[in-house]
């Protein structure tokens, strides 16, 4: 299912919305303001994101649609076993805790979709095939684009 997730310019709230809607215009759930879109026809016709529909832009990037906080969580516990161990000197059953951790963290990983975030207004599109003309994160494109802020 294609999922376009992006926040109101007003108060903040999370709007979703899918690529066809049946009323045209989304409205936050906040504070219902309605939401005014640049649905580009490749996205409606072919499921395929070339420009963002929230703020126009045409840069964007692709990332794995995994939690950051799950996967900092895993490999936190993971070390936390591992200090348990390593403090009662069993160094054998430390490493396997930390190597455990670690696999947890890359299956669950490799396992998760991508999703295409703009640099410019951080929207995010799940379930959209990737466009070969969207890279991987890129830290100067975020300065030059709009920064950790969005800029609507």
């Amino acid at each position: 299912m294609q999922i376009i997730l992006t926040k109101c310019r007003r108060c903040e709230s999370e709007i979703v919305f899918t690529p066809a809607l049946e009323n045209g215009i989304p409205k936050c759930p906040g504070c219902q303001t309605p939401v005014p879109l640049r649905m580009d026809p490749s996205i409606r016709d072919n499921g395929f994101v070339r420009n963002c529909v929230t703020c126009g832009h045409d840069t964007l990037y692709i990332q794995k649609d995994f939690n950051r906080n799950l996967g900092v969580a895993i490999v936190a516990a993971g070390s936390l076993v591992a200090l348990f161990f390593f403090s009662r000197s069993q160094p054998l059953l430390g490493m396997l805790a930390l190597f455990a951790s670690a696999g947890i963290d890359f299956i669950i990983y490799s396992v998760v979709g991508d999703v295409t975030v703009c640099y410019s207004c951080h929207t995010i599109y799940r379930g959209f095939p990737k466009n070969p003309d969207h890279g991987s994160f890129d830290l100067k494109d975020l300065e030059k684009y709009g920064g950790r802020d969005p800029r609507f």
